[in-house]
């Protein structure tokens, strides 16, 4: 039994040193990382953006500048064209943080200071200034528009809504996706189209001579034709096999613009023409 105590005396010793040790090393530890942070890290009372970053080290610093800068960045939005009125809509310039140099700020500023973030703006990849540019004709093409009145307002209002689009460099426009479902509530009438190679009737009837037009005013090296159908029977607005049939969710008329630049799609209807001009930038 004696045995047993002095046993459990000495491993209850032991363990005792050991904590004791435990504890000093912390202690020293604690001490030591003071002692870091007073040599190498940042000045008391050292703000930024209203947080204290007292003996905060680079790395630390680094991590809060990310953490608190999240909220000043804005990413810039490109200039681009009002679909409805041809307009341009002015670019807006992007701001972000200078991490690095926002780091070195704080890490190299007095006690007391207050620091405030390098931040540069960003130029987005289209300006105001460059869509003024696409002012030059590269291309138009001229249809006659006969038929009926509901024809003639479904060309028309397809053509306002191809009308004004800017097509980015190496973009692939596609009329249907612009030109959106022909339904009565957007506005088409019931006009005369081509089914099967007989005449028929339907809603938007009439709008291929719009997407045949366009599809004569890009037939050249600048553009590349990714999509295009022929109607089952002849039209008379262009020259056999120059047509470009559409119909919603299933045939589309889809050519890529292989310029370096933008270009705008124009499009008109006065009295019995139609015309869609495509404007580019004069160097191009």
């Amino acid at each position: 039994m004696r045995d047993i105590k002095i046993f459990l005396r000495k491993r209850v010793i032991i363990l005792m040193i050991v904590a004791l040790i435990i504890i000093l090393l912390v202690g020293l530890f604690a001490e030591l990382d003071k002692f870091r942070r007073y040599i190498w890290g940042v000045e008391p009372k050292v703000t930024f953006l209203g947080e204290d970053l007292t003996g905060y080290l680079r790395s630390e610093v680094k991590n809060k500048v990310y953490q608190l800068s999240s909220h000043i960045i804005t990413y810039p939005i490109a200039a681009g064209l009002d679909a409805n009125t041809g307009k341009i809509n002015s670019e807006l310039k992007g701001k972000i943080v200078d991490i690095t140099a926002t780091v070195k700020k704080i890490t190299e500023a007095k006690e007391g200071s207050q620091v405030a973030p390098t931040t540069y703006q960003i130029t987005p990849f289209l300006t105001t200034q460059d869509i003024k540019k696409i002012n030059h004709e590269i291309s138009t093409y001229t249809t006659i528009i006969k038929g009926s009145q509901s024809r003639k307002e479904n060309i028309k209002l397809a053509t306002e809504l191809i009308s004004n689009q800017l097509v980015l460099a190496g973009e692939v426009f596609s009329f249907n996706q612009i030109v959106g479902p022909r339904t009565k509530k957007r506005g088409f009438k019931e006009g005369p189209e081509i089914i099967n190679g007989q005449l028929s009737t339907g809603v938007g009837g009439g709008i291929c001579q719009v997407s045949s037009t366009l599809y004569n005013a890009v037939q050249s090296d600048q553009f590349k034709i990714i999509e295009r159908h022929s109607h089952s029977k002849e039209v008379g607005y262009v020259p056999k096999g120059e047509d470009a049939t559409v119909a919603w969710d299933y045939f589309d008329f889809k050519f890529k613009n292989k310029l370096a630049t933008p270009i705008i799609i124009k499009g008109k209807v006065e009295a019995n023409r139609l015309k869609i001009t495509i404007l580019a930038n004069k160097k191009e």
